[in-house]
């Protein structure tokens, strides 16, 4: 007995050193020394005597970690030391990087583990043979081109590999995401795949590695709902040379994942090597029929928002899988049901949130600059890796080939046959949607399943461009797809407006963030540094209270924009879907429906409510309506709910009147927008203009479903009794002549000459103007072209230098409760009721000291370019008012441009007294 236990002792130790092979992972995660090496240098025997070493946290990028790096492209280096426990004999050991930005070249002791292209996407290498006893070195060599045109590091040129926004905001190189050591048997999984459609019918491939040096390998697969009942089991033994097993099967009435109710189950399978993964994923089906969407086999309106994913202090790197699951709780708590993560493969752990909260996904191969060979086989490499990696979540539901087509020139017929060509590659081995080209501009589709266009307006100045847009959109135009005749539309596309926004400055820290004096280029109008010096330099207090009280202005004409163009969109049953640019702030981009920090703005609970399946919607022709005029209200439902509609009624009325109403609502259909009848009132009497609210809500079974308001503007219907004589002087090509007649129509006199203060109404400042101005006349110049004022002071188009408002938001303002707009106060910063006297032109260069002298104004996102649209100066003897409101069309026509140009009449003749002097 004793001898039997001496012999059996040496085997049980070491049974106990080397156990069955199991599958472990050790994070590599932490700290790790880091130096830059712009000389492409350094070798990695010499890193222990490297000079200038960092400290670093990994997963970061160098940008995030070192703000003197906040622009380096080149090559760096990164290392550190482990303690690893030696492998089983049957094991081996993957090095496995979640991603790195963009070329890896591993180093394990100095020797060479592999090589890796690509920025967003995961790869490992066997490093079993390289690792040692005791301490070990791990070294990766980083090689990451910047955005400079043509600049090349390491033979890699930014211009053909994918990057994304990355060019726009900040550089993400390094190790971005995070690393591991696994511990895994040498016969292993690879990807395990699991296709779970609604119906409960699913398949299953698993790939198993290194069968062939084991003989037979059994596999087990099993399905567990979220309770943790097994649900499913399957086994089968895989031959030495088969490439993995596969399995197909059903689960009886699956709950199904969708964003109201994201039920996940869990696939686990195991190898009889002791190798195992698990692998959550949901049951549901997305698709398209008839030009619309379905999920789960009902149709689903998308309410979606651009992400970008970038984040306050760790740029690409999200703080932490439970910061994740807030920001998405967030979105849905906004109405969101989709984030459209742009030109950017996400941190997996943005997907695993997405899965758990229920939010669906669409994201993009990461754009590139120029189509070459290489930079086409890499968006189908990155397209492929994404599939590989993601393919088990339900949450992603589209996938985009191209961003507006950057990267490609669609004029040329070689790349429209590439964009061609991917499309219906990926169709091949993509099980999302797939979006060929996501378009704006002249720019279109060539083959997709979605037919989306992007589109940008301020909102009011230009919301008929908007309305003209989406209208047209609606009828399935030509100018969605390619109109050189090789596009191939099946014209059942659903469509959508897949980008539009306006801006709304957010919240300022008290410690400012790095990014505060970084703008766009080149473009000073996106640089938010100096904020609140241009918020004293230009006067604004004499108009908010504080800076606070100016940034939650813009914030609400920011959700008064996106609520006219979501209105819009939600009466057009052939649109069946939006995405607002976007989620949140980033960086100096402040067009967020949260700030970059991820804290909801001012209108939060406003927007949610407007971002429902159900939605009661506004529409009318006019703001502006005078005393006794017919009002006329267009009352649409857009209906993708799941209850019946028939039977509810809408409930209107005036605020601060007696005028109320019931209209009834027959049967509304599904998955569209129906008009279900219209609110016809008499635009009320007072004594002064005023701002009044139009309120209507749905009841169905006497329950409140859904509000919507619209703010319509009242005046009273009255000509001036004694107006000040004018005269006009409008030489060719004669923009006052249809004015002239407007006015004497109202009352307005020629001038008898014994006038102590002629009042002149004129379309230019020439020498003539001038001369009257030198002797003492009052003028009003209407400036709607182009003109120079004085040496520095211009009357510019809108359309010059980013000033229509349509990227970087415009804010146009005007003083409130100050002449010439003591009556018609309604807001600081205006909203429809100017929407007929849009300035088609701006006074450009007047001296910030002189702005009290600007009584009505535009700047543009962060308090940048202020400019005049109505200024007030001394000229000579004279007086002059230089507006470029669009009064010589709209006056008599508009309410508020006939009460406006008769207010600034009177105006120029009180006692009125500029500072700023005007020379001539």
């Amino acid at each position: 007995m004793l001898l039997t236990l001496r012999l059996l002792l040496p085997l049980l130790l070491l049974a106990q050193a080397a156990p069955p092979a199991t599958v472990s992972s050790i994070s590599l995660d932490g700290d790790w020394h880091f130096r830059a090496d712009p000389d492409g240098t350094l070798d990695v025997q010499k890193l222990g005597s490297a000079a200038n070493v960092l400290p670093t946290r990994i997963p970061s990028s160098w940008q995030s970690q070192f703000s003197d790096l906040r622009d380096y492209a080149g090559v760096a280096w990164y290392w550190r030391t482990i303690t690893v426990p030696p492998p089983a004999p049957d094991q081996v050991v993957l090095l496995h990087f979640g991603a790195v930005d963009y070329r890896a070249l591993v180093f394990v002791n100095g020797k060479q583990a592999g090589e890796h292209d690509g920025g967003y996407l995961p790869f490992e290498f066997d490093v079993t043979s390289l690792l040692q006893p005791g301490e070990n070195q791990v070294a990766v060599r980083v090689a990451d081109p910047g955005a400079k045109p043509a600049e090349v590091v390491d033979g890699i040129n930014y211009a053909e590999i994918p990057h994304g926004k990355q060019s726009w905001y900040v550089q993400t190189s390094g190790l971005w995401q995070s690393v591991e050591l696994d511990f895994r048997p040498r016969v292993r999984l690879g990807n395990v795949h699991i296709s779970a459609p609604a119906d409960g019918n699913f398949a299953i491939t698993a790939p198993v590695i290194g069968a062939g040096s084991a003989g037979t390998v059994n596999v087990t697969a099993e399905i567990l709902d979220a309770s943790g009942k097994s649900v499913w089991k399957g086994a089968q033994d895989l031959a030495a040379t088969a490439a993995g097993a596969k399995f197909s099967g059903q689960v009886s009435s699956p709950a199904l994942w969708s964003p109201a109710a994201p039920n996940l189950y869990e696939l686990r399978v195991a190898l009889s090597s002791r190798d195992s993964v698990r692998c959550p994923f949901g049951f549901r089906t997305f698709a398209t029929h008839g030009g619309k969407f379905y999920l789960n086999g009902k149709p689903i309106y998308l309410r979606g928002a651009l992400d970008q994913g970038f984040y306050p202090d760790t740029i690409y790197t999200p703080p932490s899988l439970d910061y994740l699951r807030d920001e998405m709780r967030k979105a849905k708590a906004l109405g969101l049901n989709l984030l459209r993560c742009h030109i950017k493969v996400p941190d997996p752990r943005y997907l695993e949130a997405a899965d758990e909260v229920g939010m669906l996904i669409w994201y993009e191969i990461p754009s590139w600059d120029k189509l070459t060979a290489d930079s086409e086989l890499r968006a189908l490499e990155t397209l492929h890796g994404m599939v590989e990696r993601d393919a088990n979540h339900p949450s992603i539901v589209i996938v985009s080939i191209m961003n507006e087509d950057w990267g490609a020139n669609l004029k040329e017929a070689p790349d429209r046959a590439w964009l061609k060509s991917a499309y219906q590659q990926a169709k091949t081995f993509v099980p999302w949607l797939v979006v060929d080209n996501s378009p704006c501009c002249d720019n279109f589709h060539v083959e997709t399943d979605i037919a989306d266009f992007h589109q940008y307006a301020s909102i009011p100045d230009y919301a008929s461009n908007f309305d003209r847009l989406v209208d047209d959109q609606a009828q399935r135009p030509g100018w969605l797809f390619s109109p050189y005749g090789d596009a191939a539309p099946r014209g059942d596309e659903p469509m959508m407006l897949s980008e539009f926004g306006n801006w709304g400055l957010p919240r300022l820290p008290e410690d400012k963030p790095w990014w505060f004096s970084r703008g766009f280029g080149n473009n000073e109008m996106t640089v938010p540094e100096g904020i609140e010096q241009r918020f004293a330099d230009y006067q604004y207090n004499s108009l908010f209270p504080d800076l606070n009280a100016l940034i939650d202005a813009t914030e609400w004409h920011e959700f008064n924009a996106l609520s006219y163009e979501i209105a819009v969109l939600r009466t057009l049953s052939d649109i069946q879907g939006y995405v607002i640019t976007e989620f949140t702030d980033v960086n100096w981009e402040a067009n967020g429906l949260l700030d970059m920090g991820r804290h909801p703005k001012v209108f939060g609970d406003a927007l949610e409510r407007l971002q429902q399946n159900d939605l009661l919607v506004l529409r009318t022709d006019g703001r502006n309506y005078q005393a006794g005029a017919p009002v006329e209200a267009d009352v649409y439902i857009s209906h993708y709910g799941p209850g019946d509609l028939a039977g509810a009624k809408v409930a209107w009325q005036l605020e601060g009147t007696n005028l109320s109403g019931e209209l009834p609502v027959t049967a509304v259909p599904p998955a569209g927008a129906t008009k279900v009848g219209s609110i016809r009132l008499t635009a009320p009497r007072g004594s002064a203009p005023a701002k009044r609210t139009l309120k209507a809500r749905m009841i169905v079974a006497d329950k409140p479903v859904s509000d919507f308001s619209l703010d319509y503007y009242f005046y009273p219907d009255q000509k001036p009794e004694l107006p000040p004589m004018v005269s006009f002087y409008d030489p060719p090509p004669g923009r006052l002549r249809r004015l002239v007649g407007e006015m004497r129509e109202r009352n307005y006199l020629e001038p008898s000459g014994a006038e102590a203060f002629p009042v002149l109404i004129t379309s230019t400042l020439d020498e003539t103007v001038k001369n009257k101005l030198r002797a003492g006349a009052r003028v009003i110049l209407i400036a709607s072209d182009p003109l120079t004022l004085a040496p520095g002071i211009e009357v510019k188009r809108r359309s010059e230098d980013d000033l229509s408002g349509n990227w970087i938001s415009d804010f146009l303002w005007e003083r409130k409760g100050r002449a010439p707009f003591t009556n018609l106060s309604f807001d600081i910063l205006s909203g429809f009721e100017t929407q007929a006297v849009t300035p088609a032109t701006v006074i450009t260069g007047i001296p910030a000291q002189n702005f009290n002298d600007v009584l009505a104004g535009i700047f543009y996102g962060w308090i940048r370019d202020n400019e005049g649209v109505l200024l007030q100066c001394k000229a000579g003897k004279g007086k002059l008012l230089v507006t470029t409101f669009t009064l010589g069309t709209t006056y008599n026509s508009d309410p508020y441009a006939t009460d406006l140009l008769d207010a600034l009449v009177n105006y120029v003749v009180s006692d009125f007294s500029p500072r700023f002097e005007l020379p001539l």
